[in-house]
């Protein structure tokens, strides 16, 4: 059987006065948060499914990371499949982020699609890290579950900082700076002249210079 629930970040206002659909009470699987979810009617039929479809502002995620900004929606989709021992969550989070090329420091942006995979037991959290994995197979312990819930925010924080790319390139053949003058490649020819150098003769180099200062 599969249960599917759809929320937005204005869905914790209205959880109050949301009513069941579609099998599904929206303010027992969101909970306080849209990212709580009320896990005891897959625990209580194993083999069942439920969906779940948020979108979520990055603020309530605490990324405290330039890349993304708070005002940004993250838009998460996480399947859930329970078994006899436990529950498998597997999903992207999707979002955009923003920085600068590693090579000319201009502005570069993107989105990224981060692959949730969390296998979750009766008082264990472990990670599955392999989709062949079933629910319950503890891999390494992390957090508990607490009473019949399962809070999706650390996965999904934890899963989109680890997929926003650290050091982007505004293209993969970028030219960078020079380092020289310090002008743009991309859109400006300098007369600098840069002297190709291999560097396992670096420390011979550093040794002819200092020979020669001596000699001077």
């Amino acid at each position: 059987m599969r249960q599917t629930c759809r929320a937005s970040s204005s869905t914790k206002r209205q959880i109050a006065s949301a009513t069941p659909t579609d099998g599904c009470h929206v303010e027992a699987a969101l909970m306080s948060s849209t990212l709580v979810v009320n896990v005891l009617d897959l625990l209580r039929r194993p083999g069942s499914e439920k969906s779940v479809s948020v979108v979520v502002r990055a603020a309530d995620f605490d990324f405290a990371d330039s890349r993304i900004d708070d005002a940004s929606d993250v838009s998460v989709d996480i399947e859930l499949e329970s078994s006899s021992t436990g529950i498998v969550a597997r999903g992207t989070a999707r979002t955009a982020w923003k920085s600068v090329c590693r090579r000319c420091l201009r502005q570069v942006s993107g989105s990224v699609d981060a692959e949730i995979d969390e296998a979750f037991s009766r008082g264990v959290h472990v990670a599955a890290h392999h989709h062949g994995d079933s629910a319950g197979d503890a891999l390494s312990e992390t957090e508990p579950i607490v009473g019949d819930q399962i809070d999706f925010t650390l996965p999904v924080r934890e899963a989109v900082l680890l997929a926003v790319p650290e050091a982007p390139l505004c293209r993969n053949d970028c030219l960078g700076l020079c380092p020289q003058c310090g002008a743009d490649r991309a859109t400006t020819k300098c007369s600098c002249v840069v002297a190709s150098r291999d560097e396992r003769w670096a420390a011979l180099d550093a040794l002819r210079g200092k020979l020669g200062d001596a000699v001077e």
